[in-house]
């Protein structure tokens, strides 16, 4: 018998048996989370060496911070994007525009406008997290939008190089897997708060992913919104 041939009652308690705390975590964060796309143009590629520009499609995510739109994603994620386009939960796509950004941390804050305040992301803190515990990354993986994936907090404190121009310092070490498409996008805990943003997978390796630390990302992310009412100010 399955739970469709059950009496309504008992087929809504199996159901809400299934609802586990990781099933509760990201029905609650789900629609706070975007999907960010645009296209830029990258020197060459992998097996070309001329030095010739040429177009690619990028994808990433973002976390809504701020109801009035207010967006935080990886500066990777838009850097050199000339049209950045923003998907929310909904499916509605909109406009975003770049309104400051820290290539340090590689952290950039996006603006959309929005007619009604938007769902924004349950924050929590970095500073008590536990190796062990379970988190949880959420984004546009590889294009498939709000993929979900489990893992756990590997280490903390960790330092990356990525590239030779491009370091990061005090990251959180997960087994969460991350994919490209994912940069930008919440880590969370089992409570369903965002503890960190996903930003790179070591290259070549499984089960390796790095998320920089949430109350880094607050301190980064009201001083880049800071410069942007700044900005205004000064404009007006």
């Amino acid at each position: 018998m399955c739970s469709s041939d059950l009496p309504s009652a008992q087929a809504d308690d199996l159901r809400e048996v299934r609802r586990t705390a990781i099933v509760r975590a990201i029905e609650s964060q789900r629609d706070s989370v975007v999907n960010i796309h645009g296209q830029k143009l990258v020197v060459g590629s992998d097996d070309d060496a001329s030095g010739d520009l040429r177009r690619v499609n990028g994808m990433g995510t973002g976390v809504i911070i701020d109801d009035r739109g207010y967006v935080v994603t990886n500066y990777h994620v838009v850097e050199g994007v000339k049209k950045i386009e923003v998907t929310l939960a909904s499916g509605k796509t909109v406009a975003g525009r770049l309104v400051s950004h820290d290539p340090r941390t590689d952290l950039a804050v996006l603006k959309i406008d929005v007619e009604e305040p938007l769902p924004v992301i349950r924050i929590g803190t970095s500073s008590d997290l536990m190796i062990g515990e379970t988190v949880l990354a959420l984004g546009n993986a590889f294009g498939y939008e709000h993929t979900v994936t489990r893992g756990i907090v590997s280490a903390l404190h960790r330092s990356v190089e990525v590239t030779r121009t491009q370091k990061y310092e005090d990251l959180i070490q997960t087994d969460a897997s991350i994919n490209p498409g994912n940069s930008g996008g919440p880590l969370l805990n089992i409570a369903g708060e965002m503890i960190g943003v996903n930003v790179a997978v070591r290259a070549g390796a499984q089960g390796i992913g790095f998320a920089v630390p949430i109350d880094r990302v607050l301190g980064v992310g009201t001083d880049l919104r800071s410069e942007e009412h700044t900005s205004e100010l000064q404009s007006r």
